[in-house]
């Protein structure tokens, strides 16, 4: 059953966006979201890479949800994208789309439901992000997925990746915690994969 949501909060520019993250916290430690920020936030979840490749080609392979199926293990599949999106070029902010997981519980594949929220392939660190928001507020289940790209110089690219889940209903995503970081850390390899076998 599909479960409705609500918009994400109004989207800030990126000058008034609060200092993002070059590197993952420590264990256990709450991570921002540009949305959400850390009220109500319940667990972070988070892994880096470095990759060959630069920023900007990360990006537009992080943001090419059409094509996640050539190369992302964890999501094998976005479905439910507007029939005008079929390349990074075509993405913008508040477009929703349906992710299909593989690898959090065994045997078994999930589905969220997602909505872009930054686009900022300009700022000083690339961003993007997108969130979940199943229109309870914090007595529901809120997330935002945060990918940040730092340029090491040389060709070299840090790349990090966070989300962070609040409200009531994020308490039943603490046992998945470490399959979450697990196929984040998959996922941060499919990525550094993809990019480098790019001609």
């Amino acid at each position: 059953m599909r479960v409705s949501y609500f918009m994400l909060p109004l989207i800030a520019t990126a000058h008034e966006i609060p200092g993002l993250y070059t590197k993952c916290a420590a264990t256990d430690e709450i991570m921002s979201t540009p949305s959400f920020g850390t009220k109500g936030a319940v667990l972070t979840v988070c892994a880096q890479s470095t990759i060959q490749g630069s920023p900007s080609e990360i990006y537009n392979v992080l943001i090419d949800f059409p094509r996640y199926h050539e190369w992302n293990t964890f999501v094998y599949e976005v479905q439910d994208l507007p029939s005008n999106v079929t390349s990074a070029e075509d993405v913008y902010v508040g477009m929703p789309m349906t992710f299909r997981t593989f690898g959090l519980v065994p045997v078994t594949n999930s589905t969220s439901y997602e909505v872009v929220s930054y686009l900022e392939p300009d700022y000083e660190t690339p961003f993007s992000a997108w969130g979940t928001d199943y229109g309870m507020g914090l007595a529901g289940l809120q997330a935002e997925h945060v990918n940040v790209l730092r340029d090491l110089g040389n060709g070299m690219t840090e790349y990090v990746s966070w989300e962070t889940f609040y409200g009531a209903g994020a308490t039943a995503v603490l046992p998945l915690k470490d399959a979450l970081v697990t196929q984040f850390e998959k996922q941060g390899q499919d990525l550094k994969t993809r990019v480098e076998g790019m001609d």
